[in-house]
């Protein structure tokens, strides 16, 4: 799906719309890298499994200790890839929020402080916030399936962030144990890289759940102008 073509009439600001194109061309070429280095880490892994097959009982074994050095380096980009993603995917999916609310809510624009700090990985906090506004709220200007759909996609993220506040506070490695701490901090502050990512599980449905949020804001737009709202803007 293409970005936008927000015209002069949106009641956006250009950098409302700048920000909301700068993560959502960002996110594409991470979310595909993300998808390719998942798929190499796995594929490293599962060449080393058959070489060790064939070359059990034998003296030499550099062909499974190579491969699983590259099983290695390949966990590694992944890891990095992963946080990356993440820390665009979760500010995308606030800024989004952030600026549809307003649209639907009536506010006035947000100040270019607002919209520059909102571009940044945000707070697990503030992805808790976000994410606890129904799409019944939002997405005003769509069909009830379709709202329902998105429903059920935000409760589960809802549910991934609590998971991942409450995973953190087991990691220790300075990592606070208190969930108000927690909550006030972000992902990329306490991932730790002798234990699984803290992204995972809520990654994979984030990057597309924050993909659409400025295809939101264009539909909306369009169906205010056609008098198609309750509360046309």
């Amino acid at each position: 799906m293409d970005f936008p073509a927000f015209t002069e009439a949106a009641p956006l600001t250009a950098l409302e719309i700048e920000a909301l194109r700068s993560l959502y061309t960002t996110l594409q070429d991470l979310r595909h890298e993300y998808e390719s280095a998942r798929a190499l880490s796995h594929r490293f892994y599962r060449l080393e499994e058959t070489a060790q097959v064939y070359t059990h009982g034998r003296a030499l074994t550099h062909h499974p200790d190579a491969l699983h050095r590259l099983g290695i380096l390949s966990d590694r980009y992944e890891r990095g890839v992963g946080m990356l993603a993440w820390r665009h995917a979760s500010a995308a999916t606030v800024l989004g929020i952030s600026i549809l609310d307003r649209l639907v809510g009536g506010r006035p624009a947000m100040t270019a402080a607002a919209i520059t700090a909102l571009c940044e990985e945000p707070t697990l906090g503030r992805l808790r916030e976000a994410l606890s506004i129904p799409c019944t709220d939002l997405l005003v200007a769509r069909e009830p399936d379709f709202r329902d759909r998105y429903e059920d996609a935000r409760r589960g993220l809802l549910r991934s962030v609590e998971g991942v506040v409450e995973n953190a506070a087991q990691i220790g490695d300075g990592v606070p144990e208190d969930a108000a701490e927690l909550w006030a901090g972000r992902l990329s502050q306490f991932d730790r890289l002798d234990t699984d990512p803290l992204y995972d599980g809520i990654l994979g449905p984030l990057l597309p759940f924050a993909d659409h949020f400025p295809n939101e804001v264009d539909w909306y737009l369009r169906q205010s102008r056609k008098g198609a709202l309750p509360q046309p803007i």
